[in-house]
C-alpha cells in the first residue's frame, strides 16, 4: 500500500510540474515584432536643389513599392527647413544609426533617423560655413570637411571644435580604413592622416577622385589616367592604366564619381567632365586589367551624369545611375534613375520631372 501511494504521489507531482510549466509558458507573451521604419527598405537621393529657388531635399526609393517619394525631409519635419535657399544640399552618409545631411554655402548639417527621417539634431545654417562631407570615427566623434579644412565634430552635441593641423584649404571626400584616414584635398591631392592621433602622415599629389574600399581591404582612388589601389595598413600602392582622363569636381564640388562593390573586388567609376556630364561607366575587377578596356555601361542618348552620378546598392547587388538630360534650362528637370546588375544589364528605369539636381545616393544598409 505504501508503494502504491508513493508512486501515486510521484505521478501527481510530475503532472503538477508539467501543468505548471505549461501554464507558465502559455502566460509568457512573445515580444511584438519591431515595426519597420517608413524609410528602412530602400535608398535615398540627396538633391542639391535649384540654386536660388529653394533648398535641397531628399527623395526616397522604396524596394517595396518600386516608386520614388520626393521631399521626405519636409514631409517628416514640417516645422523645420534646410534654408537658406542660396545653399546646396550636397552630401549624405549613414553612420551608427544616424544619417548626416551636409550642405555647402552657409547651409546646415542635419542629423536624421534614417528609418523615420525625423530630425535629431543639427549645426545651424550660418554665413561663412561651407561644409563638404562627413566621416564617422566612433560613437562620439566625426569629421566635417569644408572649403577651409577639416573639423572635429562632437556627435553628442553637434558642435565643431578642433581643426586638423595639415588639412588646409578645400577638402572633400574622406575615408577611414585600416590605420589611416584618407582625405581629398584641392591643393594637395590626397592627405593621409594617422587614425590614432590625427597627425598628417603624407601627401600624394594629383589625385582626382576617391575614396572607396573593396572587400579585400584595398582603398581606391584616381589620378589623371590611372586608377590606384593602396593598402591601408602598409600604404603600398599599385596602379592600372585607364583609357581616359579623370577629373576632380572642385569648381562646383560634389562627391567623387567612384564606388566599390561589396560583393567582389571591383570598382566602378564614371568618365565625366570637369564639372559633370559624361555618359560612360567603367568597371575594374582587381587583377584583370582588360576589364577596364571598354565601358561597362553607356547611357541612353541625351542622358548625362549629374553630381556623383553613381551608387552601389549592396542590399540588391545593383548599380544605380542618376542622370539629367543634356543641354540647359528645362533639360535639368528631366531626370532618370537607371538600375543595372553588376554585369551592366539594365533592369529598370524610372523617369521623373523636377529641378532636383541630384548629388548622391545613400543606402540604408
Amino acid at each position: 500500500m505504501k508503494q502504491f501511494t508513493l508512486r501515486t504521489s510521484i505521478l501527481s507531482l510530475t503532472l503538477f510540474a508539467l501543468c505548471l510549466f505549461s501554464c507558465q509558458k502559455d502566460d509568457i507573451q512573445e515580444p511584438a515584432p519591431v515595426a519597420k521604419g517608413k524609410y528602412e527598405n530602400g535608398f535615398f537621393i540627396v538633391n542639391e536643389g535649384w540654386f536660388g529657388h529653394g533648398t535641397g531635399e531628399v527623395n526616397f526609393y522604396s524596394y517595396d513599392t518600386g516608386k520614388l517619394t520626393d521631399s521626405i525631409f519636409k514631409r517628416e519635419n514640417p516645422t523645420k527647413d534646410l534654408n537658406p535657399a542660396s545653399s546646396t544640399l550636397q552630401f549624405g552618409s549613414i553612420y551608427k544609426g544616424n544619417m548626416y545631411l551636409v550642405s555647402k554655402v552657409g547651409g546646415p548639417v542635419v542629423v536624421v533617423d534614417p528609418n523615420t527621417f525625423k530630425e535629431k539634431g543639427r549645426i545651424d545654417a550660418k554665413g561663412g560655413n561651407d561644409w563638404r562631407a562627413f566621416l564617422g570615427i566612433d560613437e562620439n566623434t566625426g569629421l566635417l570637411s569644408s572649403s577651409s579644412g577639416v573639423y572635429m565634430l562632437n556627435l553628442n552635441t553637434m558642435s565643431t571644435n578642433n581643426k586638423l593641423v595639415g588639412a588646409d584649404g578645400q577638402i572633400g571626400d574622406m575615408l577611414k580604413a585600416g590605420k589611416y584616414i584618407f582625405m581629398h584635398s584641392a591643393t594637395n591631392g590626397m592627405l593621409i592622416f594617422n587614425a590614432d592621433d590625427y597627425s598628417l602622415n603624407q601627401k600624394v599629389k594629383n589625385v582626382t577622385m576617391g575614396f572607396v574600399q573593396t572587400p579585400n581591404g584595398k582603398v581606391w582612388y584616381t589620378g589623371g589616367k590611372y586608377l590606384y589601389q593602396i593598402d591601408p595598413q602598409t600604404l603600398v600602392k599599385d596602379s592600372v592604366d585607364l583609357k581616359f582622363t579623370t577629373y576632380a569636381s572642385w569648381g562646383a564640388w560634389h562627391p567623387s564619381s567612384i564606388v566599390a562593390s561589396t560583393k567582389e573586388n571591383a570598382v566602378y567609376l564614371l568618365k565625366n567632365a570637369s564639372f559633370s556630364g559624361g555618359s560612360e561607366v567603367y568597371k575594374y575587377v582587381s587583377g584583370n586589367n582588360a576589364s577596364i578596356d571598354a565601358p561597362l555601361i553607356t547611357n541612353p542618348a541625351k542622358q548625362i551624369f549629374y553630381g556623383k552620378g553613381i551608387g552601389f546598392d549592396s542590399k540588391q547587388n545593383q548599380i544605380i545611375i542618376q542622370t539629367v538630360q543634356s543641354g540647359f534650362g528645362a533639360n535639368f528637370a528631366i531626370n532618370n534613375l537607371f538600375f543595372y546588375d553588376p554585369a551592366g544589364n539594365l533592369k529598370k528605369t524610372i523617369a521623373y520631372d523636377g529641378y532636383y539636381f541630384p548629388s548622391v545616393t545613400v543606402f540604408n544598409q
